[in-house]
């Protein structure tokens, strides 16, 4: 079910899963989804990572000085309004998007007036836009599964066309070629080439429509006797830890996803997590998993910097700040020390400069 709200609004999904989309004058201004029961603005931006359960009381007390929640959480020094609208529009974006993959369930639209700014955030987004780019990632994995059905999918080499036929393949086409033999799946491929299987299915389908490779009538069997993995925990955090090395970010985070299922309180996962999203600027998914790893090993140097490089890029300075003070304080790297003093520095003037503006 999903909720259109001009005000606010809700949809049944698949498995059960609901959604709710807040519109303002024409615009998307929030979206989250959830099971069944709605969740609080406040309760999402707790497990969004904008801050920590200490958080939740201050708000509960103090937000009826305030016209806007957002208004409380920089009143109250919680956090900036730029880095939860950033936050916010982040995970509305990622909702809407999630949305166009769902194929059935029910819509329902409110009209609900003017908008409690106590209760909820809005951040308004262009619809359109939202549009266009969610069709244009449906349209586009469409049209690439029209040719490659599967990750499990083989292909050969098509018969000779027409004799003296010369191909003009980039050097990751010409790489994926060579290992299409009958044999090798499109999964297969995707590791060879230290690609996500997105890219690599994109190109075997390029190749499919020159006519270059055809796929095998093997399909049902493949997926039969599909290779099993290793999937223990440490396994897993040594597959993600490779894929890292090699930069291949998209495939360490599935490791890594995959370990945090089997262990929910798995620091070294959710450590990489925030890292891997940072580098990735999938912020607001960095932010609910370092919040977690900080919880977790409030000592980890390396998540306490991680997380204050993540808030000064999201407009938090005084909560980088913190966060660098902190390491600052315990760490016994003098070299560490000294670089976190520096940024602390720098981080006061460019908050005295904002505030003059």
């Amino acid at each position: 079910k999903v909720d259109f709200v001009s005000g606010p609004g809700f949809v049944d999904g698949p498995g059960g899963r609901e959604a709710r989309i807040l519109f303002s004058e024409g615009s998307v201004g929030f979206a989250s989804t959830y099971e069944r029961v709605p969740k609080t603005t406040i309760s999402l931006l707790l497990e969004w990572g904008v801050f920590g359960p200490d958080a939740v009381k201050r708000l509960e007390n103090t937000l009826f000085k305030y016209e806007s929640l957002v208004a409380c959480l920089a009143g109250e020094r919680i956090a900036s309004v730029p880095y939860v609208e950033n936050i916010v529009s982040s995970r509305t974006q990622e909702v809407i998007y999630d949305l166009f993959k769902w194929v059935k369930g029910t819509c329902r639209f409110t009209e609900a007036g003017r908008f409690d700014e106590t209760v909820d955030i809005i951040v308004p987004l262009n619809t359109e836009n939202l549009i266009l780019e969610g069709a244009r990632r449906i349209d586009e994995w469409e049209n690439i599964t029209a040719k490659v059905p599967s990750p499990h999918s083989v292909f050969r080499i098509c018969a000779a066309g027409d004799d003296g036929q010369r191909l003009n393949l980039n050097p990751k086409e010409w790489e994926i070629l060579s290992l299409i033999d009958g044999n090798c799946s499109v999964s297969e491929a995707a590791e060879s080439v230290s690609c996500d299987l997105f890219t690599t299915s994109k190109l075997i389908y390029g190749l499919v429509v020159m006519s270059v490779i055809e796929l095998v009538d093997r399909e049902s069997r493949e997926e039969d006797v599909e290779e099993e993995e290793d999937n223990s925990l440490d396994a897993l955090l040594g597959r993600g830890r490779r894929y890292f090395k090699k930069d291949d970010l998209e495939k360490a985070a599935s490791e890594f996803e995959k370990a945090i299922q089997l262990d929910i309180c798995c620091f070294d996962a959710m450590r990489m997590l925030g890292e891997i999203y940072y580098k990735l600027n999938r912020l607001s998914e960095a932010a609910v998993y370092l919040q977690k790893a900080r919880t977790a090993n409030p000592d980890n140097e390396k998540a306490m910097f991680l997380s204050g490089q993540l808030h000064a890029r999201l407009g938090d300075v005084d909560r980088a700040v913190k966060e660098w003070r902190e390491l600052r304080d315990k760490t016994s790297n003098q070299r560490i020390a000294d670089i976190m003093k520096r940024n602390v520095a720098v981080a006061r003037k460019w908050k005295k400069v904002l505030q003059r503006y």
